[in-house]
């Protein structure tokens, strides 16, 4: 099965264009995929709702009323210091395999392996729409990129099987080669918390109850207890790992499969010397499981600050989804990592942070984070990369992954 690309030329070349956001500047990558779509005859849309903060939207196959297949990555990368790094962190150097840069692992290695899945599937006798979108914006918010992109194709993505980031990496456990796969996003309610006080010095006694107001407020979130909720996700995880989980990460996500948490997001009492703050403020999230709606989180809000004289306020609410894990794309896409990887089986979890995907799986999409990587990575392994220096991927991870997207379009969207 050839490749209508050279996926690894192609990622290298993605990672060498400075996308940093800020700026972002996503304009220079959307460019490159316009040659490319060009090149081969597929048609695309650009969407650049403010100048240089482009994304681009292709298509393959026949509006024929079936779900859509919806691949996703985002175009801009964090910064980064060179100075920090053994490798200029915009040259795509190449060393025993590995490839390093920034944004190798987020999220171009991804934009890359769907795009060539996306252009080889081109000639094949589809059943369905296949879409290919790269968006602006992703790690800043999504504000100029997915939000505007979700927004606009709306109707045309509505029910489809997205591929997106956040998954795809090796976890040990006994005999098994396990690779997770996001099946879903918790819910995000932003809360902002608002405490009154009066200054005064720290060196004697005094009214001021600032202090000892916020670590109550902590001590209380920290010892909520949050039921344990199941959730077709953390079922089918406890039904693969069993009992007697080992490895931490593992023990982390069964935790956070099926309950909420509250999350610190900053907090403000002040940077007076021997100084009692007049005052603070602290931002923290409730992560929800799927089901949550804006009145239950008043309600564990409400339990939580009951007789506190700490003020709180919802500034953000949004809800959570789970993907199906039974349906025909969930097991095509594990037989194709068993394939190209190895995989034993796919590992649902729910995605630590949020991501675009976030934007169509609460529009009646099933979202799969699956970008895979080989086990050179092991998932301890992403954690250390993504975001830091001399972030890295390896050669083999891109094309392997372009195969196994290839097999997914193959097994959903090939034949009448």
């Amino acid at each position: 099965m050839s490749e209508p690309i050279d996926v690894v030329a192609v990622f290298r070349d993605l990672v060498r264009l400075d996308t940093s956001n800020p700026p972002g500047n996503e304009v220079i990558a959307v460019s490159y995929l316009r040659d490319l779509f060009d090149r081969f005859g597929v048609s695309y849309e650009v969407v650049e709702p403010e100048p240089t903060r482009q994304s681009i939207v292709a298509r393959i196959g026949p509006e024929t009323g079936r779900e859509p297949i919806v691949l996703i990555s985002h175009l801009d990368v964090v910064p980064a210091n060179p100075a920090e790094w053994d490798y200029p962190p915009f040259d795509a150097v190449e060393d025993a395999g590995e490839i390093y840069g920034r944004g190798t692992i987020d999220t171009k290695y991804l934009t890359a392996m769907e795009l060539g899945a996306f252009l080889q599937a081109r000639t094949w006798n589809l059943n369905r729409p296949v879409y290919f979108v790269a968006t602006a914006d992703e790690e800043q918010g999504s504000t100029h990129g997915m939000a505007v992109v979700a927004e606009r194709y709306a109707d045309a993505f509505r029910g489809g099987i997205v591929i997106n980031e956040g998954g795809g990496f090796f976890v040990p456990h006994g005999t098994e080669r396990l690779q997770l796969c996001t099946a879903g996003e918790k819910g995000r309610c932003t809360v902002r918390i608002t405490i009154d006080g009066s200054a005064g010095p720290a060196s004697f006694p005094s009214d001021n109850r600032t202090v000892a107001t916020l670590t109550d407020l902590f001590r209380r979130m920290a010892s909520h207890p949050f039921p344990v909720e199941e959730n077709a996700v953390s079922r089918r995880f406890d039904e693969i790992l069993g009992d007697g989980i080992e490895d931490p990460f593992l023990r982390a996500f069964r935790e956070y499969n099926r309950r909420d948490a509250f999350i610190l997001r900053q907090y403000d009492v002040g940077s007076q010397i021997n100084v009692l703050p007049a005052g603070a403020a602290f931002e923290v999230q409730l992560h929800l499981l799927p089901g949550r709606d804006r009145a239950a989180a008043e309600g564990i809000l409400d339990a939580v600050f009951r007789d506190s004289p700490a003020r709180w306020e919802i500034t953000d609410f949004r809800p959570a989804f789970i993907s199906d894990i039974a349906g025909e794309a969930y097991r095509a896409l594990e037989r194709a990592a068993a394939t190209h990887f190895g995989a034993t089986r796919l590992l649902p979890v729910f995605a630590l942070g949020q991501t675009d995907g976030r934007f169509l799986g609460t529009r009646g999409c099933h979202v799969y984070g699956f970008a895979p990587v080989t086990d050179a990575i092991p998932f301890s392994g992403v954690l250390e990369r993504v975001h830091q220096k001399n972030e890295s991927v390896t050669r083999d991870s891109v094309e392997l992954g372009a195969r196994v997207l290839g097999d997914l379009i193959q097994a959903t969207a090939q034949g009448e």
